[in-house]
């Protein structure tokens, strides 16, 4: 893992959003194209690192949040792409605290994601919830030992 548990406040964001139920199987197929989708509909407002402080990283690449109304692997379950926006969207995320993990690429790509999604869940409380993925990067272009994105669980 690229590092422990933190706690975060997670602003009020706008989001413009892409939304499907799936399971696993189908998700791996569908993420790369639903994630480009709600950056085509964010319509070039799309705001990066740069401009949102709470992701604690820097860069001009849109930050794009995956969240998981349920766990994929279990069965589908709903799955909301957004990307934040700075004003309307078709969605807000109220500003919340939030356990996360910072993830690397090769911590994915090697079978233990799973393991940041419990580290950050425990920290986070046993009435967490949903769980969320918050990419700053272009997941597939970074290198293996690159932080691509952060697992987070909402603190209830």
């Amino acid at each position: 893992m690229s590092g422990a548990a933190r706690i975060r406040e997670v602003p009020e964001l706008h989001v413009v959003t892409v939304t499907a139920v799936l399971d696993q199987a189908a998700l791996d197929a569908w993420l790369p194209g639903a994630m480009a989708q709600a950056f085509e509909r964010a319509a070039g407002a799309a705001l990066t690192a740069d401009d949102l402080p709470y992701v604690e990283r820097s860069g001009p690449d849109p930050v794009i949040r995956v969240t998981y109304e349920g766990n994929p692997n279990l069965g589908p379950c709903e799955i909301v792409v957004s990307v934040p926006v700075p004003a309307g969207g078709d969605r807000t995320i109220p500003a919340h605290r939030e356990a996360f993990v910072r993830v690397t690429k090769e911590l994915v790509t090697s079978g233990g994601l799973g393991d940041a999604y419990d580290t950050a869940e425990a920290l986070a409380g046993a009435d967490a919830g949903p769980p969320t993925e918050t990419y700053w990067t272009d997941f597939f272009d970074a290198a293996p030992g690159d932080e691509v994105f952060d697992v987070g669980w909402r603190i209830a």
